[in-house]
């Protein structure tokens, strides 16, 4: 396996970071905390840009619009924020940006938000055992999918835009029609809470991982399991693939990251992370860079090595 990466450390929230994401045009980072905020940060000089305050609980998940323009953030306080990102960054990084937009409509925390390619659809899925779409341009709900058997905790857009993926607490995985709302299928397999789920950048397949700590692929179409990723240590909380689809990570409660090579399913790389407890990553979009959102309250970034 390669040499250790390199780690960066970025400082500034009061409590753990839960979420991270990179904006794709700009080297730049979102984290979501549960000091009740967000921060934008510059993954070059490792300063911080911009503070996003707005909620009253606690910052579960963030999503960034494919034209690095527009932020939605959702919390333990049954809202999504949105923001219109800054141009230019303002004068005080500390000083709180106020939301653009709020979607209101859950009854209970939300756990994962996501934009549609186009950007003009947000998904958002809360405990309440739902999943709502809601229209970026009017802040208005398009529709609720029927409910689940237990909490939604992560919902991934197909690279086309025309389903929506979402795996939850009742141990299920859905693939549904964003057009109609109806459910096309379900995805069998995984044995416990599925925490986490995503789309490879072909559209072909998807994974899916939790409580049951190993990452499970399938077959989109004919709803065929493919490979199964095993080796991570702990409960799976964060799987993306990188840009490119060639590998896949998933990050650990335990503070564990593990890599595989998706060609051919073999861990590529793997190793313990800074604390005890990590909640989320995510691949820079040249996928030589990996952020970690860490219970301490810092953001570890980690430079991968370049393959030889």
């Amino acid at each position: 396996m390669p040499d250790s990466p390199a780690t960066k450390k970025l400082t500034g929230h009061t409590a753990p970071v839960y979420v991270v994401e990179y904006l794709k045009t700009k080297p730049q980072l979102l984290s979501g905390s549960f000091d009740n905020t967000l921060r934008l940060w510059d993954t070059d000089t490792l300063k911080p840009l911009a503070t996003l305050g707005g909620h009253t609980d606690l910052v579960l998940t963030v999503a960034i619009a494919p034209d690095d323009k527009t932020i939605a953030s959702g919390s333990q306080d049954k809202t999504i924020q949105l923001w219109a990102l800054p141009d230019a960054p303002p004068e005080d990084p500390n000083a709180p940006l106020k939301p653009t937009g709020e979607l209101k409509g859950h009854a209970s925390q939300i756990y994962s938000v996501a934009f549609s390619p186009d950007g003009k659809t947000l998904a958002s899925a809360s405990a309440d055992k739902t999943v709502r779409l809601w229209d970026i341009a009017t802040l208005k709900e398009i529709r609720a999918l029927p409910e689940q058997g237990g909490p939604v905790y992560s919902v991934a857009f197909s690279p086309d835009g025309q389903t929506l993926l979402t795996g939850g607490g009742d141990k299920t995985v859905r693939l549904y029609n964003v057009a109609d709302g109806k459910e096309l299928r379900q995805f069998p397999g995984a044995e416990d809470a599925v925490y986490t789920v995503a789309y490879h950048p072909d559209g072909k397949t998807i994974a899916a991982a939790g409580l049951d700590k190993v990452v499970r692929t399938w077959n989109v179409d004919s709803g065929e399991p493919a490979t199964v990723y095993s080796g991570a240590r702990g409960d799976i909380y964060r799987v993306q693939y990188n840009s490119n689809g060639s590998q896949l990570l998933a990050v650990t409660y335990a503070a564990n990251l593990a890599i595989w090579n998706t060609a051919d399913g073999k861990l590529h790389y793997q190793t313990d992370l800074p604390g005890r407890t990590t909640y989320g990553a995510a691949w820079s979009p040249n996928a030589q860079q990996i952020a970690i959102a860490a219970e301490d309250g810092n953001v570890y970034l980690l430079d991968l090595p370049k393959p030889a």
